[in-house]
């Protein structure tokens, strides 16, 4: 038998696309995350986390597609409810570790009040319909 073989990885390359499970631990610490630290400083941690990697050679939309199933999956199997905003944050970080360039969007629907959260990809919502979303003002549209 021959030793086992190590696999080179390098700095800034992108990760391999993350599974249910890796999705599903990500939702937790998400989860724990707001309610110890609150939204802000949650962004900011996973934007922090990937802070270094290269976006050069971005994966294509069908790895941000996978990535997106992987976590509507685990959303699936959480226990309670995951929300929204749980959801996208998780897809967020995810994609942002594995090198795909996304946007994490918060809109508003005035009456009845709703709050929305979801992630973009080219412009693109990923983990939501347009129609859906077309209901809701982005925050950053709200500010002067």
């Amino acid at each position: 038998m021959g030793a086992p073989s190590i696999r080179a990885v390098r700095v800034g390359a992108p990760r391999p696309e993350p599974g249910v499970w890796r999705s599903m631990m990500t939702l937790s610490l998400v989860r724990l995350s707001l309610v110890v630290l609150g939204l802000g400083r949650t962004v900011r941690l996973i934007r922090r986390l990937d802070r270094g990697r290269s976006d050069s050679a971005a994966p294509d939309a069908a790895t941000a597609r996978g990535i997106e199933a992987s976590v509507a999956k685990a959303a699936a199997l959480f226990p309670g409810r995951a929300l929204c905003l749980e959801q996208s944050l998780t897809l967020y970080a995810l994609l942002r570790r594995s090198c795909v360039p996304a946007r994490l969007r918060l809109g508003i629907q005035s009456y009845p009040f709703a709050a929305h959260a979801w992630v973009e990809t080219d412009g693109e919502p990923l983990n939501d319909i347009a129609e859906h979303i077309a209901f809701y003002v982005p925050l950053e549209d709200l500010l002067p």
